[in-house]
């Protein structure tokens, strides 16, 4: 028997994303602190806080496979989550365009019954080009920008300042599929 999966998460795109690959699931979403612990790597903190989130579902479910996410973008020794508002989003575009910044994102699949974890995470770079004050505004006005990290949509009208990426795209929208189905075939799921 396949076991039900659960996504501890309310994002739309990373619901899109497990019905592009026919996983049938549910969403159960718990706010979980997304504070990032000053000392520990990138890694470790996607890593870390995909499996808070999948760890806070997984408490309240008894049984099923529970999917967290996290992702951040990196850009000179500063992460970026995501805005807190349309002037932090203007912010961060700002410095983000014009060169290369990495991707981070973090998955945790968590055993409800035996809350065994399993969890690694995705590191992609990616090649924003040079965008003006009106472009920046415009786009920020769309609102897309503001619950994204990094305050754009490569999935969306901010694929259009995104040069190049090098690495999992579906790690920029925030689930890298490949590493996603490895954790659950991992934890026993079966395609």
């Amino acid at each position: 028997m396949v076991p039900e999966v659960v996504l501890a998460s309310s994002s739309p795109r990373r619901t899109e994303l497990l019905r592009m690959l026919g996983i049938a699931h549910r969403v159960v979403s718990v706010p979980v602190n997304e504070t990032m612990i000053f000392g520990d790597s990138v890694p470790s903190n996607v890593s870390r806080l995909a499996r808070e989130k999948a760890l806070a579902v997984a408490s309240r479910v008894t049984q099923g496979l529970v999917i967290g996410a996290d992702t951040v973008v990196v850009f000179d020794n500063q992460i970026f989550g995501k805005p807190t508002d349309a002037n932090d989003a203007v912010d961060m575009l700002r410095k983000l365009q014009g060169h290369v910044h990495e991707v981070f994102s973090g998955v945790a699949v968590i055993d409800a019954k035996t809350l065994m974890a399993r969890m690694d995470y995705r590191r992609v770079e990616v090649k924003m080009r040079k965008l003006s004050d009106a472009e920046i505004v415009s786009y920020v006005n769309t609102r897309e920008p503001l619950d994204k990290a990094g305050a754009y949509a490569i999935q969306g009208v901010g694929a259009r300042f995104i040069e190049w990426i090098c690495g999992d795209y579906y790690a920029v929208v925030g689930l890298p599929l490949e590493l996603t189905a490895h954790l659950l075939i991992e934890s026993g799921y079966s395609f």
